[in-house]
């Protein structure tokens, strides 16, 4: 299809020129074209596999929900006796950023 300004084709406008020549496909071609400055999509596969072990981990080391305490905690909060302890819930809020931060330190 004909680009509306003159002298621009499409194709090569996004950086992938067309031969002309039956097999050349654009992948091909890309590949010729690119230089050894040129960045290429990649995957770190076992950066990603150490991270889901990571995340497997410590979802394994989560305990079992307890059912019982849960039934007892809805019922205290829906009858308003059950009271939260703002202290104790900005030390573990201290506690999760101390640990994110030292985690992406050490990234």
């Amino acid at each position: 299809m004909p680009d509306p300004i003159q002298g621009v084709n499409l194709i090569d406008a996004v950086g992938v020129a067309s031969t002309g020549q039956p097999g050349s496909s654009p992948a091909a071609l890309a590949t010729e074209q690119s230089s050894p400055g040129t960045p290429v999509d990649s995957a770190d596969v076992a950066r990603a596999e150490a991270l889901l072990a990571t995340i497997t981990q410590a979802a394994a080391a989560v305990p079992p929900i307890d059912p019982t305490r849960v039934a007892e905690l809805k019922q205290a909060i829906n009858s308003g006796i059950y009271e939260a302890n703002p202290q104790q819930i900005a030390e573990k809020i201290i506690e999760i950023e101390a640990l994110l931060a030292s985690k992406g330190k050490a990234e």
